[in-house]
């Protein structure tokens, strides 16, 4: 697994040329460094940039970099993954999470009941620090949580979680907001992360919704509700 992404791979997951890319990247003021001639990036910083401005794309955008993503990570675009990934583990709906700290014990819990890693402590220690560095909580209300440094982890596959908790609790949103709703994205490969983040930010794009899988009360509606909401941005190209 490297640890660094090039200015390509930066340009694949925004679905965008090079040139647009080199803008991006100097604005963003990521960090670089030059290995065998070539300009290149930490991993983690990149991740961690993308999920922080995701939410500011145009929906046009933001399709663009689901879509390319998707492609370099081997998905389909015109599928919908997030329902497939979600259906091969489970959504939860915890009954007793009131701080940050408890979601993040139920969610490195049970990605081991489902054989993803292996030790608890190890995965809630990186979520933890990932909160740290900036809070995956959006306004929108839900927060894309993942490992600050998943190359830290033994991984033995790759994990979508979708958490539902009984109230809206304080994960750190900017504002001030309370979240409602939690994704854990366990992806090792970055352009398959990264067509999730994508892919979710698009979902989440709409308060309908939300509002609506928050009223979930079983797995098979949430389900019903996520594949509804993927069928909708499919078919919708960059409106949604």
């Amino acid at each position: 697994m490297s640890m660094f992404l090039s200015e390509t791979d930066i340009a694949r997951f925004l679905g965008q040329s090079i040139p647009e890319t080199r803008k991006a990247i100097k604005s963003s003021k990521l960090k670089s460094i030059t290995r065998q001639g070539h300009r290149v990036f930490p991993r983690e910083d990149v991740l961690n940039w993308l999920a922080e401005n995701f939410t500011s794309l145009t929906s046009e955008r933001l399709m663009r970099a689901d879509n390319s993503s998707a492609d370099s990570a081997g998905f389909d675009p015109t599928s919908c993954g997030i329902t497939r990934l979600l259906s091969e583990s489970e959504v939860c709906f915890p009954e007793k999470t009131s701080t940050r700290s408890s979601i993040l014990r139920f969610i490195s819990n049970r990605a081991v009941e489902l054989g993803a890693v292996y030790d608890a402590a190890e995965l809630r220690e990186q979520l933890e620090q990932r909160e740290m560095v900036v809070s995956t909580a959006l306004k929108c209300g839900a927060a894309l949580i993942h490992p600050l440094d998943i190359r830290q982890l033994y991984v033995e596959k790759e994990l979508l979680l979708l958490i539902i908790p009984p109230h809206p609790l304080p994960f750190g949103e900017s504002r001030g907001r309370l979240t409602s709703l939690f994704f854990l994205l366990l992806f090792p490969d970055p352009h398959r992360h990264v067509h999730i983040l994508a892919r979710l930010n698009r979902l989440l794009r709409s308060n309908d919704f939300i509002e609506t899988i928050l009223c979930a009360t079983s797995h098979e509606e949430a389900l019903d509700i996520v594949y509804r909401r993927e069928l909708d941005i499919i078919s919708s190209g960059g409106k949604s």
